[in-house]
C-alpha cells in the first residue's frame, strides 16, 4: 500500500506528511518537491517529515494571502511549545 493510497481512508490530510503525501497535497511532483522544499524537512528517526500547517504557511506567502494559524491558539501557542522544548 502506498503513501497515497492510504490517504483515501483519512477523513482530512495529516498534520504531518511524507515526501510523497506533501508533494500531492502541494500539488506538484516529489522530485519538484524535494527540489524546492527538501530542506524545510524535519528528519524524525528514518524519515523526513512535513507539517500540513508549515505547507500552508508556504501556500500562503506564495499567493500573499495572510497566514493561516498554525493550531488553535495560532502561531504562539506553537512558539511556546518550540520554546518549552528548548529549540
Amino acid at each position: 500500500m502506498t503513501a497515497l493510497s492510504r490517504l483515501e481512508g483519512l477523513p482530512d490530510w495529516p498534520a504531518r506528511m511524507t515526501a510523497p503525501v506533501a508533494a500531492a497535497y502541494m500539488g506538484i511532483s516529489q522530485n519538484t518537491f524535494l527540489t524546492r522544499f527538501g530542506a524545510v524537512g524535519v528528519k524524525e528517526g528514518g524519515n523526513t517529515l512535513w507539517a500540513r500547517a508549515q505547507l500552508d504557511r508556504i501556500i500562503a506567502d506564495q499567493f500573499n494571502l495572510s497566514s493561516p494559524a498554525v493550531a488553535v491558539g495560532g502561531d504562539d501557542a506553537y512558539a511556546a511549545w518550540k520554546a518549552q522544548r528548548g529549540k
